[in-house]
């Protein structure tokens, strides 16, 4: 847990997914977005994709997912995500790293706030993913 002794530059504990055609049906049953483009590959193939793609709504849930493991209430209670960006289609057979880093704490009256620069990373490290977050760090 992430705590108001944290400094910029400290990473934030990173998450990694294993990405199949499963998990993506899990998600479309889960969102009711059946759109094509995720469930069906032969459709899929003929995009310009080349294939099946996660759905953007997946990926921020794994953002949520780091960050309610970094700052737990403090996150759930107003945490915000900004600035996100889907720079590269997540596919099935993708291994990802979701991450991030420390980029300030500042103090707002009582309140001190950690704002952080997120990712979803695939092989090689080409970014999916980029973003920020920002979450109170202290008391509720």
């Amino acid at each position: 847990m992430i705590t108001k002794n944290a400094k910029p530059g400290d990473p934030l504990p990173e998450i990694e997914k294993e990405i199949d055609q499963d998990r993506i049906m899990a998600w479309a049953r889960i969102s009711g977005d059946f759109n094509r483009l995720h469930v069906d590959p032969a459709f899929a193939a003929k995009t310009r994709f080349k294939g099946t793609i996660a759905h953007g709504p997946l990926s921020l849930a794994f953002l949520n997912q780091l960050m309610v493991s970094c700052f737990g209430a403090h996150w759930v209670r107003g945490g915000k995500l900004l600035d996100v960006r889907f720079v590269a289609p997540i596919r099935p057979g993708d291994r990802i790293r979701i991450g991030g880093t420390i980029l300030a704490v500042r103090e707002e009256g009582p309140a001190i706030f950690a704002e952080c620069d997120l990712f979803i990373e695939k092989a090689k490290g080409e970014k999916a993913v980029v973003g920020r977050a920002v979450s109170r760090i202290d008391g509720l």
